[in-house]
C-alpha cells in the first residue's frame, strides 16, 4: 500500500495493479461525490469514441470514469473495476480458459493509449488486465493504494491467479482470519480473504487517506452506507470500506507509517 502524504507518479511493472475505474449509471453525480470526499478533480475526455472521466488529483491521473450505457444491464449496479498490468493483452487473455477463468470482454483497443481485456476468474470476480499508457501510477493520499479480492473459494483463486500471472501466494498473519497476500516477483501486488456475506466474488481497491475515520464520517455524511466500520489493522494501519450513493464499494485507508517493512501485507 502507499503511505507516503505527498503524491508522486512511480513505475508501473507488470504483474500489479496499475488502474482504477468507476462504471456508473450518473457520471455527474458521481464526479461531484469523489471530487468532494477525496479532493480530486475531474477532466472530461475521450475513451476510444466514448466519454470518459479522468479524476487527477495535484495534477496526476489516479483512477478513471465511465458511463454505463444501454449496452450494460439494467440491474447492473455501479461499480469499481481493477486493472492490472501485463506485458501483452493478447497473449495474456489467450490463457485464461486454461487456467480456469473466462475471458468476457476483448481483447479490445483503449483509444490510442493502450489495450485491455476482461476476464473472471473461475470463482466469479472480474478483473481487467492492461497494457499502454507511459507506465506510470500515482502513489500517496488520494490515490489507490490496495486492491484486495474477496472470494468464495481462496484455494480455487489462488490456484488461478498463481498460474495466470506468475504471483506467489503468501500467508499472512496480520488478522485473525485467513489472508493471503500476492506477491509479483518481489513487488507486493494485492490481497484476498474469504466472503462473509452473499454476493458475487469481487475485487476492492483501497484510497490511501490521511485520516481514515474523518474520510469514513464525511462518506456516511454525503449518502454512503458503511459496510467496515474505521477498524486497525495491528502494526500495518487502519481502514474503512463503504458504498457510494450510486452503489459502489470503495475502501480507505491510513498507514501507521510512511512505508511498511515486509512484514505486513503492504509495500
Amino acid at each position: 500500500m502507499a503511505m507516503q502524504a505527498e503524491l508522486t507518479m512511480n513505475p508501473v511493472t507488470a504483474g500489479c495493479f496499475c488502474w482504477n475505474e468507476l462504471a456508473t449509471w450518473d457520471i455527474d453525480a458521481a464526479s461531484a461525490f469523489y471530487c468532494d470526499l477525496f479532493g480530486w478533480t475531474a477532466e472530461n475526455t475521450e475513451c476510444g469514441d466514448k466519454p470518459y472521466t479522468l479524476f487527477k488529483k495535484d495534477g496526476n491521473p489516479v483512477g478513471g470514469m465511465m458511463k454505463m450505457d444501454s449496452n450494460w444491464p439494467e440491474d447492473t449496479p455501479s461499480h469499481w473495476g481493477s486493472y492490472i498490468a501485463v506485458d501483452d493483452v493478447d497473449a495474456t487473455a489467450s490463457k485464461a480458459e486454461a487456467c480456469g477463468g473466462k475471458l468476457c470482454c476483448g481483447p479490445e483497443d483503449a483509444g490510442e493509449e493502450g489495450r485491455y481485456a476482461v476476464i473472471t476468474d473461475p470463482t466469479g470476480a472480474a478483473f481487467s488486465i492492461y497494457a499502454g499508457g507511459d507506465g506510470m501510477n500515482a502513489a500517496g493520499y488520494g490515490s489507490f493504494c490496495w486492491n484486495e479480492l474477496y472470494t468464495t473459494d481462496m484455494d480455487l483463486a489462488s490456484s488461478f491467479y498463481t498460474e495466470f500471472f506468475g504471483w506467489s501466494a503468501v500467508a499472512s498473519s496480520v488478522i485473525d482470519e485467513p489472508y493471503t497476500v500476492f506477491k509479483s516477483g518481489e513487488a507486493w501486488a494485492c490481497g484476498m480473504m474469504n466472503m462473509h456475506w452473499e454476493g458475487t466474488p469481487s475485487w476492492l481497491g483501497y484510497i490511501s487517506v490521511a485520516d481514515v475515520d474523518a474520510t469514513t464520517a464525511k462518506a456516511i455524511e454525503m449518502g454512503c452506507h458503511s459496510c467496515v466500520e474505521p477498524t486497525d489493522i495491528p502494526s500495518v494501519g487502519r481502514f474503512a470500506v463503504f458504498i457510494d450513493p450510486f452503489g459502489a464499494t470503495i475502501g480507505v485507508f491510513s498507514g501507521q507509517s510512511e512505508f511498511a517493512d515486509g512484514s505486513c501485507w503492504c509495500s
